[in-house]
C-alpha cells in the first residue's frame, strides 16, 4: 500500500515542480520537470514505489499518435522529394559514431566491442542486447553510454534547438483542429487498431512497436479518411510527465554506479556526437531548401520519443523529423545491426582461433 501512496506523491511532486517550471518559461518543462523531481523524490524515498513499464509505454504511446496526426497526403507528397537526403543524413550521422568509437576506446580503455556497440545512436536495446550476446563487451558500459546520451539529448538538444527556432512559432502549427473538438464515435476504432499494430509490430519484434504502432495507426487513418485532427497541448504534457518520471529513474539509477572516468569518457563522446551532428548539419544545409532546427533535429542522435517532444515544443516539422528518425531506426537494426554481429562474431572466431 505504501508503494502506491508513494506513487501517488511522485506524480503530484512531478506536477508541481512541471506546473512551477512551466510558469516560469523553462523548456520542455514538464518533462524537465518531471525528470528533476523523480531524481529529487529517488534520493529522499528511494524505490520504494510502482512505477510499472507501462506507464512509461503510455507517454510514447499518445507521442506515437501526435506524430501519426502529422502525416497527412500532403506531407507525404513533400517528403518524396526528401529521399535522398534522409539517406545521406543517416549515413553522415551513423558514420560520425563509428569514428567516435575510436576515441571512446581510447578514452575509456574499454574493448572495441564495447566502443562500437556504445557509439550507435537510438538503438538503445538491441546494441544491449548485442553486448549481452558478446563476452568481450561491457555490458555495463554499453548500457550506461547509451541511456546518458538519451540524459544529455533531453538536456541539449532542447537549448541548441531553441537558439534557431522562430520566436513567432508556436508548439502546435497544425492546421487540423484539436482531438476533442472533433472526436467522433469511429474514433473508437483508430484507437483499437493502434492497440492492434502494437501487439502485432510487438510479436513480429519490430522497432518501437509502442510508439509506431499507434503512428501507423493514424497515418492510415489520416490517409483513408481525409478527417485530420492534432493532439490536445494537455496530452503531450501528460505524455511528457510520464516520460520524464521514466527517464529520471534511468538517471537515479545509473548515478551509484559510475566511477570518474566512465563519467568523463561517456560525456565527452555523447558532446562530441551532439556538437559532431550540429557541424554536419551547418554543412548539410547549404545544399538543402530546409531551415537549421528540423534538420538539427532530424538529424539528432537520440530517442525518437524524445527529439520529438522537442520538436513539439519548438513548432518544428515532426512529420519530417520522425521520417528521418524512423529511417534511421529501421537502417540501423535492419543493416548496421546485422554487420556489427557479422564483424563481432568474426572477432570472437579468431579469438578462437588463436586459443
Amino acid at each position: 500500500m505504501k508503494k502506491y501512496m508513494n506513487l501517488g506523491l511522485l506524480f503530484i511532486f512531478s506536477f508541481f515542480v512541471s506546473w512551477v517550471l512551466h510558469n516560469i518559461g523553462m523548456i520542455l518543462p514538464w518533462l524537465f520537470g518531471s525528470m528533476i523531481a523523480t531524481v529529487i523524490f529517488y534520493r529522499l524515498i528511494g524505490d520504494n514505489f510502482h512505477f510499472k513499464k507501462w506507464m512509461g509505454d503510455l507517454g510514447i504511446f499518445v507521442i506515437g499518435i501526435e506524430i501519426g496526426s502529422t502525416f497527412t497526403t500532403e506531407t507525404l507528397i513533400d517528403m518524396q522529394d526528401d529521399v535522398f537526403n534522409i539517406v545521406l543524413l543517416t549515413f553522415m550521422v551513423i558514420g560520425l559514431s563509428l569514428l567516435l568509437a575510436r576515441l571512446f576506446m581510447k578514452m575509456s580503455g574499454c574493448t572495441y566491442e564495447t566502443a562500437l556497440l556504445a557509439s550507435i545512436p537510438g538503438a538503445l536495446s538491441q546494441m544491449i542486447i548485442m553486448a549481452e550476446e558478446e563476452d568481450r563487451a561491457d555490458l555495463l558500459l554499453v548500457t550506461l553510454t547509451q541511456m546518458s546520451r538519451i540524459v544529455l539529448v533531453v538536456i541539449f538538444i532542447p537549448f541548441i534547438a531553441s537558439i534557431f527556432t522562430d520566436p513567432s512559432g508556436g508548439a502546435m502549427q497544425d492546421g487540423a483542429p484539436v482531438l476533442t473538438s472533433v472526436i467522433i464515435p469511429e474514433m473508437f476504432f483508430l484507437i483499437a487498431g493502434a492497440l492492434i499494430l502494437m501487439f502485432v509490430m510487438r510479436l513480429l519484434k519490430f522497432p518501437v512497436p509502442v510508439m509506431i504502432g499507434p503512428m501507423l495507426a493514424v497515418l492510415i487513418w489520416n490517409l483513408l479518411t481525409g478527417y485530420n485532427f492534432s493532439l490536445n497541448i494537455e496530452f503531450m504534457f501528460f505524455a511528457q510527465l510520464l516520460l520524464g518520471i521514466r527517464i529520471g529513474l534511468q538517471v537515479s539509477s545509473l548515478i551509484n554506479r559510475l566511477n570518474g572516468k566512465m563519467v568523463v569518457s561517456m560525456l565527452l563522446m555523447n558532446v562530441f556526437l551532439i556538437f559532431g551532428t550540429m557541424i554536419i548539419v551547418l554543412i548539410f544545409i547549404a545544399f538543402t531548401e530546409h531551415n537549421f532546427n528540423n534538420l538539427f533535429l532530424s538529424a539528432a542522435p537520440g530517442g525518437i520519443g524524445q527529439i520529438i517532444i522537442v520538436a513539439v515544443e519548438m513548432g518544428s516539422n515532426i512529420a519530417m523529423i520522425s521520417s528521418y528518425h524512423i529511417f534511421r531506426i529501421f537502417f540501423i537494426l535492419l543493416i548496421v545491426a546485422p554487420i556489427i554481429n557479422l564483424i563481432l562474431s568474426r572477432s570472437r572466431q579468431k579469438r578462437e582461433g588463436l586459443k
